[in-house]
């Protein structure tokens, strides 16, 4: 577990980088922020729940960290555009047609 953690961590942080550096050199980067944005919130939500699995019962109490932590993760996704709403935006730039 600890190993698809760490692996969905650093994919989320290089793809934010990539996005970062376009959008640094003045390149358009609309589908890649979508991606990282996506990505990443997808990456917390999933880690988090994965860590309160790893501590178990303690992993549901406020004496740990992990509990805090996944009780935000969960309501990333939510501004600045719905996960579903950064697929509509990949989708977009992967086809040229507008979902809505």
């Amino acid at each position: 577990m600890l190993a698809e953690m760490a692996t969905n961590v650093d994919a989320a942080r290089l793809l934010a980088l990539r996005a970062a550096a376009m959008i640094d050199a003045g390149v358009p980067a609309e589908m890649e922020a979508a991606m990282a944005k996506y990505f990443a919130c997808e990456a917390a939500v999933n880690v988090c729940r994965q860590a309160v699995q790893i501590h178990g019962a303690n992993g549901v109490t406020t004496e740990y960290p992990v509990e805090k932590l996944a009780r935000e993760a969960i309501i990333v996704p939510i501004p600045e555009g719905t996960t579903q709403i950064q697929q509509l935006i990949i989708g977009r730039a992967l086809t040229g047609i507008a979902a809505f």
